[in-house]
């Protein structure tokens, strides 16, 4: 499980995610505490390496498919974390924020989180458009405001 957790930060390729998804799943899939582990690998991107969160939120996704214990969690904390840092107006917050907001919206475009995440996030920045939050909303925007544009029911 150690080796996954270095290695997470390495995948910035597609076929690198997949190939460990495929040792995961071999290795330390019917462990309870190692789907925690990685639950909480995947929640903890580093806040320099935003080019990381599609690979992790495609990782979240082909996990939500074979492990209903893993994406759920993940979602709800960030969900959680995200209106939590909203509440304070601090510059030093920034990064955070913004990391949350581009991690809702690939996984909301991965169809991980639940279209209705993202929109409660942008919602609470209309709310408060000013300072930070227009960079919140434009981040979430960025990166999925196509996808939900384009999605029929939203």
């Amino acid at each position: 499980m150690v080796l996954i957790e270095q290695e997470l930060p390495e995948c910035n390729r597609r076929d690198k995610v997949d190939e460990l998804a495929e040792k995961f799943c071999t290795n330390h899939g019917a462990s309870k505490n190692s789907r925690k582990r990685l639950e909480k690998a995947l929640f903890m991107v580093p806040r320099s390496r935003l080019d990381l969160l599609p690979y992790y939120s495609r990782l979240a996704a082909i996990f939500d498919r074979v492990f209903i214990d893993i994406a759920s969690p993940l979602v709800k904390e960030l969900e959680q974390q995200f209106h939590g840092l909203a509440r304070w107006k601090k510059q030093q917050n920034i990064d955070n924020r913004i990391r949350n907001a581009k991690f809702i919206g690939e996984l909301t475009k991965f169809r991980v989180a639940p279209p209705i995440v993202a929109l409660r996030g942008f919602e609470r920045c209309l709310k408060d458009f000013s300072g930070y939050n227009v960079d919140i909303a434009c981040c979430l925007l960025e990166s999925c405001g196509r996808f939900l544009h384009k999605t029929k029911h939203t």
